[in-house]
């Protein structure tokens, strides 16, 4: 039994979709094969955009029009029937999507999980009904159903126990005739509203699929060739890893990675399910295996965190920082989900590089400013060398004096620097 995961590069038009379901067919025995699909292109951001126009009450029925058109276009390009019922799926969710953006929600973060779901409802149908169309059997399922989550809006904590029963007395049974084909970054809550599993989550969904059906792999289909030791585009010489031990992976993905979401090696590892990551654009090359080997690459790998901040949290008349005000700290930026990047402190200061979310970072702020000068340094990158070298810190032309902050640890050395132009 395997597991195939298409983002959204992958489905972004007719002729990707077409070769997605190549793949499927000669990839699998079209059976025993759950294939979870992520919104197509940038179908997230545009319906992101929807969202924060319609939350500062600015018109957005200009961006629900490129939704529908997008879509149909796809359609169009897929379809041999102009009055197939997948025209009217496709216009029913679209008309879905409005009316959930009128209810009532308790917070601006429930009201996005409940709404920037349909990309991936929009681009599920579209491709079941497609490989039905083509011979392909397949069962479309509604992740939301069985992926189990707290309320816990944008990143939804995963009940790990309801989650495996729900799959393993409906998913296994269907996926011995055919192929079941379900959403990825989504799942629900026991009240059926919808959560989301966090950004670029698809990974993720792919991984719960896995862990809750013993699968003997999970393949991940992207558009470049497999992990590389960094950016080509940033980095003159990069390697292709040819495989990778999980816990190397894990730390790339913490890191900053961006080829697979961090979340995904945790359930793989814990029972050894291997992870491949190929091509959809040449998938017959061999592509990176992450999993149970010991030989960890010392291969320089340079990963890039764009968008970051740094906190800066000062005393007040020179008292020192105590171990209670960090826990403090700490203990805020959890309850917000304020991911820490890296940390430094002093006698007197406590500074954390984190993601540059304004919202987020604002609430900090007025937690503590009567006790702490706070200061927030924004625009800047954080570049992570792992098997860290010097010719490699040399090539990108960073000087280590004019960095904003830094961090150096047996192999791994860290620098936050200011983005040109920001």
């Amino acid at each position: 039994m395997q597991v195939f995961k298409f983002g959204g590069a992958s489905v972004k038009s007719a002729e990707a979709v077409s070769n997605v379901k190549d793949i499927i067919k000669n990839c699998s025995e079209q059976k025993n094969l759950v294939v979870v699909i992520s919104a197509m292109g940038k179908t997230t951001n545009l319906i992101e955009r929807i969202v924060v126009d319609y939350l500062r009450g600015v018109d957005y029925q200009e961006h629900i029009d490129q939704l529908r058109t997008f879509h149909f276009d796809i359609a169009k390009g897929l379809f041999n029937n102009p009055s197939a019922s997948i025209f009217q799926q496709i216009e029913k969710l679209i008309c879905d999507l409005e009316s959930y953006l009128k209810l009532r929600y308790f917070s601006d973060d429930e009201l996005y999980d409940q709404v920037v779901c349909f990309g991936e409802l929009l681009s599920t149908h579209i491709v079941s009904a497609y490989l039905n169309q083509e011979g392909v059997d397949t069962q479309f399922l509604d992740a939301r159903i069985y992926i189990q989550t707290d309320n816990n809006w944008r990143e939804g904590d995963i009940d790990w126990a309801w989650t495996t029963k729900m799959i393993q007395n409906d998913v296994k049974p269907m996926i011995q005739d055919s192929i079941v084909v379900t959403q990825g970054f989504i799942g629900g809550t026991i009240n059926n509203k919808t959560t989301t599993l966090g950004r670029e989550g698809s990974d993720f969904s792919a991984a719960i699929f896995a862990y809750c059906l013993d699968a003997e792999k999970v393949c991940i289909w992207k558009d470049v060739p497999g992990i590389m030791s960094s950016d080509p585009r940033r980095i003159d010489e990069v390697t292709l890893f040819k495989q990778l031990p999980y816990k190397y992976a894990a730390e790339l993905t913490y890191y900053g990675a961006t080829v697979i979401h961090p979340k995904t090696i945790r359930p793989l590892a814990l029972k050894n399910i291997p992870l491949y990551v190929n091509s959809f654009l040449e998938p017959d090359k061999e592509g990176t295996v992450i999993g149970d080997f010991s030989d960890y690459p010392t291969t320089t790998s340079v990963i890039f965190k764009p968008n970051q901040a740094i906190i800066r949290f000062e005393e007040q008349d020179y008292l020192n920082v105590s171990k209670g005000d960090l826990g403090v700290v700490f203990s805020e930026c959890a309850r917000l989900n304020i991911k820490i990047n890296m940390i430094k402190n002093s006698a007197l200061s406590l500074s954390i590089c984190t993601n540059n979310e304004t919202s987020k970072i604002d609430k900090l702020k007025d937690l503590f400013s009567d006790k702490f000068v706070v200061q927030v340094t924004t625009g800047l990158e954080l570049i992570t060398f792992k098997n860290y070298k010097e010719t490699t810190l040399n090539e990108l032309k960073i000087d280590l004096s004019d960095v904003y902050m830094r961090q150096f640890s047996r192999d791994t050395l860290q620098v936050a620097v200011k983005v040109e132009g920001d």
